[in-house]
């Protein structure tokens, strides 16, 4: 798993974004990915999806007041899960 997607992960859960509590997709992920090379994007989206599709991360659609945006926060079902997937080597 890419070192990127594991600060995600833990940015999330020391903000303690889990199960309702969410945050906007594009205010925490593109300061995270716009400086790597086209390559390594790619990757860290393939390996986001994956996480998506396992339930580790909820993400949903929440109206805001320019219209619809992608919100993403941690399952509370899998927190365990997640701490694991953090302290794991690169």
């Amino acid at each position: 798993m890419q070192s990127n997607l594991k600060e995600l992960i833990h940015d999330l859960l020391t903000r303690n974004i889990i199960g309702a509590k969410h945050i906007p997709e594009d205010r925490i992920i593109i300061p995270r990915i716009k400086r790597l090379p086209r390559q390594e994007q790619k990757q860290f989206y393939e390996e986001y999806e994956m996480l998506v599709r396992r339930d580790l991360l909820i993400r949903l659609k929440k109206k805001t007041g320019k219209g619809d945006d992608w919100h993403i926060s941690i399952n509370p079902e899998h927190i365990g899960e997640a701490y694991e997937l953090i302290e794991e080597k690169i």
